[in-house]
């Protein structure tokens, strides 16, 4: 545990060596974060409380289920579920809000290779950021830039051709298109798997 949290730790610049002098929020928060190493393919377990996960190493899809549709004979068919997000650098922080809010969870994370992840629980994670302005800052930081990485990603998906929504992704998830199953990948690009294939096809031949 400590080798993952330690390294986690320096890797955000919160350690003494950086300049950082942990809080007594902080230090309790040592106490209480734990490892989740989740195999590939598995799904990341429900918690008796909600917790906020920080990426370790690994790669991790979100994959929301979306609402059922029914059809003139009146059952509900389920939807395949749609992959909203990938999660792959060192760092980034998933929030359990579904448990928070109390809606129904309808994204299920997955590890689409091995990982590990460490979970605090979002009660002592909030205490830390409202005593300790380092980690404050540093939460307000790496939030808007999930914000922006959010406008930026629904943009891209929006206004972009299938071809430029390939590249985009190449550029900005290097190394992922051989690490993700295929049509995960076509999921969260808004295309289907054989379109997928078929612009990578394209542009093998014009290479």
């Amino acid at each position: 545990m400590h080798n993952e949290w330690d390294d986690l730790k320096e890797s955000l610049g919160l350690t003494p060596a950086k300049g950082y002098l942990p809080s007594a929020e902080f230090k309790d928060l040592d106490l209480q974060a734990r490892v989740v190493r989740l195999p590939k393919g598995h799904v990341l377990p429900a918690a008796d409380k909600p917790e906020v996960y920080v990426l370790h190493t690994g790669v991790l899809i979100c994959a929301v289920e979306p609402a059922g549709r029914s059809d003139a004979a009146g059952p509900v068919k389920p939807a395949k579920p749609v992959i909203d997000n990938i999660l792959w650098k060192p760092g980034t922080m998933y929030f359990d809000i579904h448990r928070v809010a109390g809606v129904p969870v309808r994204e299920r994370v997955i590890a689409a290779e091995n990982a590990v992840l460490i979970a605090v629980p979002i009660a002592a994670a909030d205490a830390v950021n409202m005593g300790d302005a380092h980690l404050f800052r540093l939460y307000a930081k790496r939030h808007e830039e999930n914000l922006a990485d959010l406008r930026t990603r629904k943009n891209t998906l929006l206004c972009m051709s299938a071809p430029e929504r390939y590249d985009w992704f190449l550029e900005n998830y290097p190394g992922l298109i051989d690490r993700v199953q295929h049509r995960r990948i076509a999921s969260f690009l808004c295309m289907t798997p054989v379109s997928l294939s078929r612009i990578r096809r394209t542009k093998r031949v014009k290479s």
